[in-house]
Protein backbone atom coordinates (compact mmCIF):
# COMPACT_ATOMS: atom_id res chain seq x y z
CA UNK A 1 0.00 0.00 0.00
CA UNK A 2 1.30 3.46 -0.93
CA UNK A 3 2.02 5.51 2.19
CA UNK A 4 3.73 8.45 0.45
CA UNK A 5 2.35 11.93 1.24
CA UNK A 6 -0.27 12.98 -1.31
CA UNK A 7 0.08 16.30 -3.14
CA UNK A 8 -2.39 18.17 -5.33
CA UNK A 9 -1.98 20.45 -8.33
CA UNK A 10 -4.82 22.34 -10.05
CA UNK A 11 -4.79 24.71 -13.00
CA UNK A 12 -7.86 26.38 -14.53
CA UNK A 13 -8.11 28.46 -17.71
CA UNK A 14 -10.96 30.12 -19.56
CA UNK A 15 -11.22 29.20 -23.23
CA UNK A 16 -13.16 31.27 -25.74
CA UNK A 17 -14.75 28.27 -27.45
CA UNK A 18 -17.83 26.17 -26.59
CA UNK A 19 -17.28 23.38 -24.07
CA UNK A 20 -18.16 20.76 -26.70
CA UNK A 21 -15.36 21.98 -28.99
CA UNK A 22 -12.78 21.97 -26.18
CA UNK A 23 -13.73 18.49 -25.04
CA UNK A 24 -13.77 17.08 -28.59
CA UNK A 25 -10.25 18.45 -29.17
CA UNK A 26 -8.95 16.41 -26.22
CA UNK A 27 -10.52 13.19 -27.49
CA UNK A 28 -9.08 13.28 -31.03
CA UNK A 29 -5.91 11.59 -32.26
CA UNK A 30 -2.89 13.81 -31.73
CA UNK A 31 -4.08 15.55 -28.55
CA UNK A 32 -1.38 14.01 -26.38
CA UNK A 33 1.29 14.95 -28.92
CA UNK A 34 0.07 18.55 -29.05
CA UNK A 35 0.06 18.74 -25.25
CA UNK A 36 3.58 17.35 -24.82
CA UNK A 37 6.08 20.19 -24.17
CA UNK A 38 8.97 20.27 -26.66
CA UNK A 39 11.52 19.95 -23.84
CA UNK A 40 10.05 16.63 -22.66
CA UNK A 41 11.47 13.54 -24.36
CA UNK A 42 8.32 11.45 -24.38
CA UNK A 43 6.92 9.19 -27.08
CA UNK A 44 3.77 7.10 -27.36
CA UNK A 45 4.65 3.39 -27.45
CA UNK A 46 1.15 1.91 -27.48
CA UNK A 47 -2.51 2.90 -27.46
CA UNK A 48 -5.45 0.60 -26.86
CA UNK A 49 -9.14 1.12 -26.32
CA UNK A 50 -11.27 3.99 -27.55
CA UNK A 51 -9.69 7.43 -27.15
CA UNK A 52 -10.12 8.65 -23.58
CA UNK A 53 -13.10 6.46 -22.73
CA UNK A 54 -13.13 4.05 -19.79
CA UNK A 55 -10.57 1.28 -20.12
CA UNK A 56 -8.47 2.99 -22.80
CA UNK A 57 -4.76 2.54 -22.13
CA UNK A 58 -1.74 4.66 -23.02
CA UNK A 59 1.87 3.47 -22.79
CA UNK A 60 4.60 6.13 -22.91
CA UNK A 61 8.38 6.02 -22.95
CA UNK A 62 10.10 8.78 -20.98
CA UNK A 63 13.78 9.53 -21.56
CA UNK A 64 15.97 11.32 -19.02
CA UNK A 65 19.52 11.35 -20.32
CA UNK A 66 20.45 7.76 -21.15
CA UNK A 67 17.71 6.34 -18.90
CA UNK A 68 14.31 5.23 -20.21
CA UNK A 69 11.15 4.47 -18.27
CA UNK A 70 7.69 3.26 -19.22
CA UNK A 71 4.60 5.10 -18.00
CA UNK A 72 1.31 3.24 -18.29
CA UNK A 73 -1.95 5.15 -17.75
CA UNK A 74 -5.53 3.84 -17.85
CA UNK A 75 -8.58 6.04 -18.49
CA UNK A 76 -11.72 6.03 -16.37
CA UNK A 77 -14.49 8.36 -15.17
CA UNK A 78 -15.49 9.25 -18.72
CA UNK A 79 -18.40 11.69 -18.95
CA UNK A 80 -19.01 12.71 -22.58
CA UNK A 81 -18.47 16.40 -23.10
CA UNK A 82 -17.35 17.01 -19.51
CA UNK A 83 -14.55 14.93 -17.98
CA UNK A 84 -12.18 11.97 -18.09
CA UNK A 85 -9.51 10.65 -15.75
CA UNK A 86 -6.16 8.98 -16.34
CA UNK A 87 -4.59 6.96 -13.54
CA UNK A 88 -1.03 5.69 -13.47
CA UNK A 89 -0.84 1.91 -13.57
CA UNK A 90 2.95 1.94 -13.50
CA UNK A 91 5.50 4.69 -13.93
CA UNK A 92 7.67 7.33 -12.25
CA UNK A 93 5.23 8.32 -9.50
CA UNK A 94 4.19 6.37 -6.44
CA UNK A 95 0.63 7.41 -7.41
CA UNK A 96 -0.88 9.68 -10.07
CA UNK A 97 -4.47 10.53 -10.95
CA UNK A 98 -5.21 13.29 -13.44
CA UNK A 99 -8.77 14.56 -13.88
CA UNK A 100 -9.53 16.61 -17.00
CA UNK A 101 -12.73 18.68 -16.71
CA UNK A 102 -14.43 21.07 -19.13
CA UNK A 103 -17.26 23.22 -17.75
CA UNK A 104 -19.44 25.49 -19.92
CA UNK A 105 -19.18 29.23 -19.30
CA UNK A 106 -22.08 30.45 -21.40
CA UNK A 107 -22.69 29.23 -24.95
CA UNK A 108 -19.36 30.21 -26.48
CA UNK A 109 -16.80 29.77 -23.69
CA UNK A 110 -15.74 27.23 -21.10
CA UNK A 111 -13.35 26.56 -18.23
CA UNK A 112 -10.66 23.92 -18.60
CA UNK A 113 -9.44 22.36 -15.36
CA UNK A 114 -6.55 19.97 -14.86
CA UNK A 115 -6.54 18.48 -11.35
CA UNK A 116 -3.78 16.08 -10.32
CA UNK A 117 -3.39 14.07 -7.14
CA UNK A 118 0.07 12.54 -6.96
CA UNK A 119 2.65 10.99 -4.65
CA UNK A 120 6.39 10.81 -5.20
CA UNK A 121 8.39 7.63 -4.63
CA UNK A 122 10.49 7.40 -1.48
CA UNK A 123 7.84 8.23 1.09
CA UNK A 124 8.35 11.29 3.28
CA UNK A 125 12.01 11.68 2.25
CA UNK A 126 11.10 11.58 -1.44
CA UNK A 127 8.34 14.16 -0.92
CA UNK A 128 10.68 16.44 1.05
CA UNK A 129 13.56 16.31 -1.43
CA UNK A 130 11.62 16.03 -4.67
CA UNK A 131 8.40 17.88 -3.85
CA UNK A 132 9.51 21.41 -4.87
CA UNK A 133 11.04 20.12 -8.13
CA UNK A 134 7.91 18.14 -9.00
CA UNK A 135 5.73 21.18 -8.32
CA UNK A 136 7.79 23.45 -10.56
CA UNK A 137 7.79 20.80 -13.28
CA UNK A 138 3.99 20.54 -13.20
CA UNK A 139 3.55 24.32 -13.18
CA UNK A 140 5.74 24.72 -16.25
CA UNK A 141 4.23 21.75 -18.07
CA UNK A 142 0.60 22.68 -17.54
CA UNK A 143 1.18 26.36 -18.28
CA UNK A 144 2.44 25.21 -21.67
CA UNK A 145 -0.46 22.80 -22.13
CA UNK A 146 -3.12 25.42 -21.41
CA UNK A 147 -1.54 27.97 -23.75
CA UNK A 148 -1.22 25.33 -26.49
CA UNK A 149 -4.84 24.24 -26.00
CA UNK A 150 -6.12 27.81 -26.14
CA UNK A 151 -4.07 28.71 -29.22
CA UNK A 152 -4.95 25.55 -31.18
CA UNK A 153 -8.64 25.85 -30.41
CA UNK A 154 -8.60 29.50 -31.45
CA UNK A 155 -7.02 28.61 -34.80
CA UNK A 156 -9.47 25.78 -35.45
CA UNK A 157 -12.45 27.96 -34.44
CA UNK A 158 -11.62 30.39 -37.25
CA UNK A 159 -12.45 27.62 -39.76
CA UNK A 160 -15.16 25.81 -37.81
CA UNK A 161 -17.78 26.53 -40.49
CA UNK A 162 -15.73 24.83 -43.22
CA UNK A 163 -15.79 21.11 -44.05
CA UNK A 164 -13.14 18.83 -42.56
CA UNK A 165 -10.53 17.71 -45.09
CA UNK A 166 -8.54 14.63 -46.05
CA UNK A 167 -4.98 15.96 -46.24
CA UNK A 168 -1.88 14.26 -47.59
CA UNK A 169 1.32 15.14 -45.73
CA UNK A 170 4.85 14.34 -46.86
CA UNK A 171 7.52 14.13 -44.18
CA UNK A 172 4.87 13.33 -41.58
CA UNK A 173 7.43 11.91 -39.16
CA UNK A 174 9.93 14.76 -39.58
CA UNK A 175 10.45 17.87 -37.48
CA UNK A 176 7.69 19.91 -39.15
CA UNK A 177 5.37 17.03 -40.01
CA UNK A 178 5.38 15.59 -36.49
CA UNK A 179 3.91 18.88 -35.25
CA UNK A 180 1.62 19.49 -38.24
CA UNK A 181 -0.08 16.09 -38.27
CA UNK A 182 -1.44 16.20 -34.68
CA UNK A 183 -2.46 19.83 -35.17
CA UNK A 184 -4.58 18.77 -38.15
CA UNK A 185 -6.07 15.65 -36.57
CA UNK A 186 -7.08 17.47 -33.39
CA UNK A 187 -8.94 19.87 -35.68
CA UNK A 188 -10.98 16.96 -37.02
CA UNK A 189 -9.11 16.53 -40.30
CA UNK A 190 -7.98 13.16 -41.67
CA UNK A 191 -4.26 12.94 -42.45
CA UNK A 192 -2.74 10.61 -45.04
CA UNK A 193 1.06 10.30 -44.68
CA UNK A 194 2.71 10.27 -48.12
CA UNK A 195 6.07 8.67 -48.86
CA UNK A 196 8.32 8.49 -51.89
CA UNK A 197 8.57 4.72 -52.29
CA UNK A 198 6.85 3.23 -55.33
CA UNK A 199 3.88 1.01 -54.32
CA UNK A 200 5.31 -2.24 -55.74
CA UNK A 201 8.54 -1.81 -53.75
CA UNK A 202 7.01 -0.44 -50.56
CA UNK A 203 7.35 -2.64 -47.43
CA UNK A 204 4.18 -3.37 -45.50
CA UNK A 205 3.11 -0.47 -43.32
CA UNK A 206 5.02 2.22 -45.26
CA UNK A 207 3.30 5.40 -46.43
CA UNK A 208 1.78 5.46 -49.94
CA UNK A 209 3.88 6.96 -52.70
CA UNK A 210 2.98 10.25 -54.39
CA UNK A 211 2.35 10.86 -57.22
CA UNK A 212 0.61 7.49 -57.77
CA UNK A 213 2.11 5.24 -60.45
CA UNK A 214 -1.07 5.52 -62.53
CA UNK A 215 -0.15 9.10 -63.38
CA UNK A 216 -3.47 10.40 -62.08
CA UNK A 217 -3.31 13.25 -59.59
CA UNK A 218 -6.72 12.62 -58.06
CA UNK A 219 -8.91 9.61 -57.30
CA UNK A 220 -11.79 8.79 -55.01
CA UNK A 221 -9.26 8.13 -52.23
CA UNK A 222 -6.84 10.96 -53.01
CA UNK A 223 -6.33 13.68 -50.39
CA UNK A 224 -8.31 16.85 -51.03
CA UNK A 225 -5.27 18.87 -49.95
CA UNK A 226 -1.55 18.21 -49.64
CA UNK A 227 1.20 19.58 -47.42
CA UNK A 228 4.89 19.09 -48.18
CA UNK A 229 6.78 18.86 -44.88
CA UNK A 230 9.70 16.68 -45.97
CA UNK A 231 13.26 17.92 -46.15
CA UNK A 232 14.90 18.39 -49.48
CA UNK A 233 16.15 15.03 -50.84
CA UNK A 234 19.92 14.64 -50.96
Amino acid sequence: MDTSPRSHFVLRSRLDVPAAAAFAWHTRPGAFERLSPPWDRVRVVERSGSGVEDGARLVLEIRKGPARQRWVAVHSGYEPGRRFVDTQESGPFAAWQHTHTVEPDGDNACTLEDSIAYSLPGGLLGATLGGPIARRTLERMFAFRHVRTRDDLSRHAAYADRPRLRIGVTGASGLVGSALVPFLTTGGHEVVPIGRTAPRKRPAGRSPAWPPSTGSTRSSTSPASRSHSAGRPR
